[in-house]
């Protein structure tokens, strides 16, 4: 038993050397090395990115107090970056605010050197370099709007016909069986309305009121709520679907119009291209045939 047991054991090691021996001295295929070059490239780019990020938080963090940010628009940042970056303060969008400008400066002073007129004109990139960080986030906050209220139509026909049936319905349920079929930005905002459920429905929504302050967000919140204190508003909430619906068939219209253009130009610049080749074709038939009848 002895001598079998040592002649498995050398068996193994045996197999575990060949293993590693083989992706030691195998050279990598051309994919494989691509994927892994991608791949270092990657992970240098994440850490230089974190990098910067780090930096501009400290630099925020320790001198913050001189970017002469009022308390108004330090509330006003802080409730669009609770949306898009809940980790990023209102001092780092100033940073960089100061720092777009700066260096669009430097670019204007060296143009400047170069060309007068020029460089006044370039002056117009201090103030868009300014004005670059707070337009990216509404950019982003817009979009999650639009992104939401793709949603919302259907989340609240859900809603609708579970109350519809009985009072008694935890809205987490609800908001778990949808989760799935949600968008992206949907899904987030619903996620976040599940963990402060955990203090209370009500609390749950006058937080999502305040973090999306959208017309029909607002209003749904309201009925639920008026729901959730036990007041039979049936009438009000099959109104507020119907006003739903049509608003989800606006859009898809607005939407199938959109694509409609979008097609029709396409297939104009398919027109002009065809166009264009038959012009050379026959452009170049035409010198053949002279040439023929010129021998």
């Amino acid at each position: 038993m002895i001598g079998i047991a040592k002649f498995i054991c050398i068996i193994c090691v045996f197999h575990v050397s060949y293993n590693v021996s083989k992706y030691v001295f195998k050279p990598l295929d051309n994919k494989r090395i691509s994927y892994t070059r991608s791949f270092i490239k990657l992970n240098k780019k994440e850490k230089f990115k974190n990098t910067l990020v780090r930096i501009k938080k400290i630099i925020a963090l320790k001198y913050g107090k001189y970017f002469l940010i009022s308390d108004i628009k330090r509330m006003e940042l802080l409730n669009i970056l609770k949306r898009i970056d809940r980790t990023k303060t209102p001092e780092e969008v100033r940073l960089e605010q100061i720092l777009y400008s700066g260096l669009a400066i430097l670019i204007s002073f060296c143009i400047l050197k170069i060309s007068t007129i020029l460089g006044y004109a370039s002056m117009i990139f201090i103030v868009l370099g300014w004005l670059y960080p707070i337009d990216e986030i509404q950019r982003i906050v817009e979009r999650k709007n639009n992104n939401i209220l793709k949603d919302i139509p259907v989340f609240y026909n859900m809603i609708f016909y579970q109350y519809s049936k009985s009072v008694h319905i935890f809205l987490a349920d609800i908001i778990k069986d949808f989760l799935p079929n949600a968008n992206k930005d949907m899904a987030e905002e619903l996620e976040t309305i599940l963990d402060d459920i955990e203090y209370g429905e009500e609390y749950a929504l006058k937080q999502f009121k305040s973090r999306v302050p959208l017309k029909y967000v607002i209003r749904i919140c309201d009925v639920i709520e008026t729901r959730l204190k036990g007041y039979d508003n049936l009438a009000q909430m099959a109104y507020l679907k119907n006003e739903l619906d049509e608003l989800r068939v606006t859009r898809l219209e607005i939407e199938l119009e959109k694509r409609k253009r979008k097609s029709e130009s396409l297939q104009i610049i398919l027109i002009i291209i065809l166009g264009i080749y038959i012009i050379i074709y026959y452009y170049f038939q035409m010198f053949s045939a002279l040439e023929l009848f010129s021998m």
